[in-house]
């Protein structure tokens, strides 16, 4: 028989499924943004509306999960998803945050200006390996996967390796020469979202963590601190 204690606990469970959805969502958008290097109106606020729903389900999580924690007196495992929970509605919240910044960074820029393709490529490339870590973050955590949560940490590396490459070829492409207006406004917004993308990865570990967190019982953030 079904209880009010599950059905609520499946109502939190289905939000935050629902909350996912939409963080992946503004991702792809983002994705197409940059893919067609485009000043479209409709996309931006697609991004903008996405990112109220994301703002509004983020508030309502976490109202459900302090109810029920008031309410059903849940046992360790069950507290332990539940903080799990909150730590990822944060990191989800957070990454749609990131994703509206890399939006609005993209109003400013011309991307299709002077050698500023490449640089599109580029980022595009990293974006789609931070969306992968969120996307995998999230089913890692939704199946109880702890070897896609471990993979997904390791792909990080690859996404720093990204940000590393571009910084370094903007410093060889542009130091010494004399820029354009739209030069250095291209510049500066494409550091600005090689460094939200960046962020977005983070916050996938992050995701990713707290999953282990879940499946295994342990906190492995910090790991590497000495004691």
């Amino acid at each position: 028989m079904t209880t009010i204690r599950s059905k609520y606990l499946d109502k939190l469970a289905g939000d935050f499924q629902l909350l996912s959805e939409l963080v992946l969502k503004q991702l792809q958008t983002t994705h197409q943004i940059l893919e067609t290097n485009s000043h479209s109106g409709e996309l931006h606020d697609d991004v903008e509306k996405t990112e109220k729903l994301i703002d509004g389900l983020d508030v309502m999580i976490r109202d459900e999960i302090i109810n029920a924690m008031f309410l059903f007196s849940p046992k360790a495992t069950d507290m332990r998803k539940l903080i799990a929970y909150i730590d990822m509605t944060f990191f989800l919240e957070r990454i749609g945050d990131l994703v509206l910044n890399i939006s609005n960074f993209t109003k400013k820029t011309r991307l299709d200006y002077d050698i500023f393709p490449e640089f599109c490529l580029h980022l595009i490339k990293m974006l789609k390996s931070a969306g992968k870590m969120v996307r995998n973050a999230v089913f890692a955590f939704s199946c109880e996967d702890n070897t896609m949560a471990h993979d997904t940490i390791a792909i990080d590396d690859k996404v720093d390796r990204l940000l590393n490459e571009i910084n370094e070829k903007i410093l060889q492409s542009f130091t010494g020469k004399s820029l354009s207006s739209q030069d250095l406004i291209n510049i500066v917004c494409i550091n600005s979202m090689t460094y939200n993308i960046e962020r977005i990865a983070d916050n996938a570990t992050n995701i990713a963590e707290a999953a282990i967190y879940l499946i295994e019982g342990r906190d492995i953030r910090h790991k590497n601190i000495e004691k």
